[in-house]
């Protein structure tokens, strides 16, 4: 039912993981889709890591660790901390994100289609027709926020309006921020760079995460910015831990397909919970009533609820799944059955000669050739 999980959105991030790990019909077409690309990103990478250790190690201990060569730093604390060698902890630390970027070169298309491929298995896994994912938007709120006409035209760029954000977010400045500026401040203090962009991020990767979502309800830019703005914070948590577990090196682009899944169900059952509103079972909620994320306390959930709750999932459950449009190599959004290419158009037949009207057939016969006027013979001497 929709109340377990949405009390907590950020638990999402964990059944995605979950159901791509342990789920066989979006694991094996999500495998499919990037394992021969992963394998030769990984080599390309092995072929790097090995190949370069020696021009690493010495730009390391040239200029990142100047003067502090043989200490040790602590990972970790209490019982599971581990004394490193400083040197190799900062080799590791700027080699495992050029590692992971260079996979995601090799696998940037293919994991494309692998997140949009396990976004759609996910919704035709909940057995609903097109009916129940294309319903309006119905308001939650008895008192719903009012944006302003900039706020809703920009709703999708709260994430980067502010320039230094941006710049912050740039993978340059990042790795420039993370070395040479964390680093030698503290060992410990790029361990803790990724809780700081993952928070410049969460809003922004969860409104992107819910983009298809809000694309199927056929909402306009104030009900999105309605809807984000009343559940900024349940946004806001889940994106954190999105963005938080896609940026890990190289595991992070597995998680950035298991987030699609945790997005796809919570996107079920914020769906499921519009349906209530929409067949007036539940009620908009009060200013009192509406929680820190925006869906309520759950004392609205009566045994009453739950029943209507049950009647309606049958209800849609009868009828067909609805199968998304996949998204295939070239980018586009096709169908995920090929019908092949639509035909041509017919082609006007020229008109009989019968029917060509007299005065066109007359201007359009060929007239012969206009002769000189013959001169006349000369006289006789």
């Amino acid at each position: 039912m929709p109340t377990e999980l949405l009390a907590f959105p950020p638990a999402y991030t964990v059944v995605g993981a979950y159901r791509l790990w342990n789920d066989p019909t979006i694991r094996a077409p999500v495998v499919a889709k990037l394992k021969h690309a992963t394998i030769r990103g990984l080599a390309v990478g092995a072929a790097y890591a090995i190949f370069g250790w020696g021009v690493m190690d010495w730009v390391v201990r040239r200029f990142m660790v100047r003067g502090r060569v043989g200490e040790r730093v602590s990972v970790g604390a209490g019982s599971v901390a581990l004394s490193v060698d400083l040197v190799l902890y900062t080799h590791i630390m700027w080699l495992l994100p050029q590692l992971s970027r260079m996979l995601k070169f090799f696998i940037k298309k293919n994991l494309r289609i692998a997140r949009g491929r396990a976004y759609n298995l996910t919704l035709t896994s909940r057995g609903k027709p097109e009916e129940f994912w294309s319903k309006s938007y119905y308001e939650e709120w008895a008192q719903p926020p009012q944006p302003t006409r900039e706020q809703a035209r920009a709703w999708g760029a709260r994430k980067h309006r502010e320039p230094w954000v941006s710049w912050m977010l740039w993978w340059p400045s990042q790795m420039l921020i993370r070395q040479y500026i964390l680093f030698p401040l503290s060992p410990a203090l790029p361990l803790l760079a990724p809780l700081a962009i993952a928070g410049m991020r969460a809003l922004g990767t969860a409104e992107y995460l819910h983009q298809p979502y809000f694309q199927g309800k056929r909402m306009g830019s104030d009900e999105i910015w309605r809807w984000i703005e009343e559940r900024k914070w349940a946004y806001r948590s889940f994106g954190f831990c999105a963005s938080l577990l896609e940026g890990i090196p190289i595991l992070g682009l597995w998680f950035s397909v298991s987030n699609r899944i945790g997005a796809a169900m919570w996107a079920h059952d914020l769906e499921k919970r519009q349906h209530l509103f929409a067949h007036h079972i539940l009620q908009p909620l009060a200013p009192s009533q509406v929680g820190i994320f925006g869906s309520g306390n759950g004392l609205e959930i009566t045994p009453e609820v739950v029943a209507a709750e049950k009647r309606i999932e049958a209800k849609w459950s009868a009828r067909p799944a609805y199968i998304p449009p996949e998204i295939q190599d070239d980018g586009e959004d096709t169908p995920a059955i090929n019908a092949g290419p639509p035909p041509l158009p017919p082609r006007d037949a020229p008109p009989a000669y019968s029917e060509v009207p007299a005065s066109a057939s007359a201007s359009a016969r060929r007239q012969p050739p206009q002769l000189p006027p013959r001169l006349p013979p000369r006289p006789k001497a």
